[in-house]
């Protein structure tokens, strides 16, 4: 009987704070053994390949839910890939220009970030991106095209006004400060990914789990069998989740593997 569990890595599978945000060995231990057991193990993240950094990718993981379910990979072979409509995404850029807001496409493999905006970048080499697959020079029509994914650092003054924008044509979410803004396609979500690997794996739903803390997670953590919320989690995340486990910073999701799975 296959069964399956998706990670959320930000605050779930490595802590919000560090210079490199490593899966802590005692966890690397439990997932061993899972795989050990026949256990099938996903990242399921809001962040694009490109943001996904050495230590994190070389854990032999089953396969990957990325761009906040807009990219699903098992054993790297794609099984879904759901850009943003291009003309949406067009009219987007367009707008954010015009607001002069810094912003980075994201891609299936790789992100793209004009090198002007500086604040941009350095907040995503603090977040321990992989910076090769970081592209500065590029044709921004043809990237637009393959988008999958676009964060944007809005300017306090403007900040209202691209809400208003977004809020109709995307998903999207706020993260890190009240000004950054994850926007992706309105048809996607983790729970759609999490749904694409069930359905490709011949999984039952029930025999399915995710761990998760954020906004970004509440819906795949109503669509597996067992959805468990990190003690640093959002309230929204507590509030569907089947269980609650302890704190990102003391070792929770070890003891939730060790002791439910």
């Amino acid at each position: 009987m296959k069964k399956v569990i998706f990670f959320d890595i930000d605050g779930t599978l490595v802590h919000h704070q560090g210079e490199t945000r490593n899966i802590p060995n005692k966890v690397i231990d439990q997932m061993d053994r899972l795989q050990k057991a026949g256990y099938l193990l996903f990242i399921a993240s809001g962040r694009p390949f490109s943001f996904i950094n050495d230590t994190i990718s070389s854990y032999p993981f089953d396969g990957y839910i990325l761009s906040n379910g807009a990219h699903v990979e098992y054993k790297k072979r794609l099984l879904f890939h759901k850009p943003m409509e291009y003309n949406q995404v067009k009219k987007l850029v367009k707008k954010l220009n015009s607001l002069e807001c810094e912003y980075i496409i994201e891609t299936k493999y790789k992100s793209y970030l004009n090198p002007t905006y500086r604040e941009l970048y350095d907040f995503f080499i603090g977040c321990d991106i992989n910076e090769s697959l970081l592209v500065h020079n590029f044709n921004e029509d043809v990237i637009i095209a393959e988008a999958l994914k676009i964060e944007v650092n809005a300017k306090d003054d403007v900040r209202e006004e691209i809400e208003s924008y977004i809020k109709d044509k995307f998903n999207y979410d706020s993260h890190g400060t009240k000004n950054a803004f994850e926007i992706y396609a309105s048809e996607v979500t983790k729970a759609v990914g999490v749904t694409k690997v069930l359905e490709y794996l011949n999984i039952d739903r029930q025999n399915s789990y995710a761990f998760g803390d954020g906004l970004n997670d509440v819906e795949m953590l109503q669509e597996v069998g067992i959805g468990i919320a990190m003690g640093n989690a959002v309230e929204e995340a507590k509030l569907v989740a089947n269980k609650v486990c302890g704190h990102v910073d003391e070792e929770g999701l070890y003891h939730a593997l060790k002791e439910l799975l």
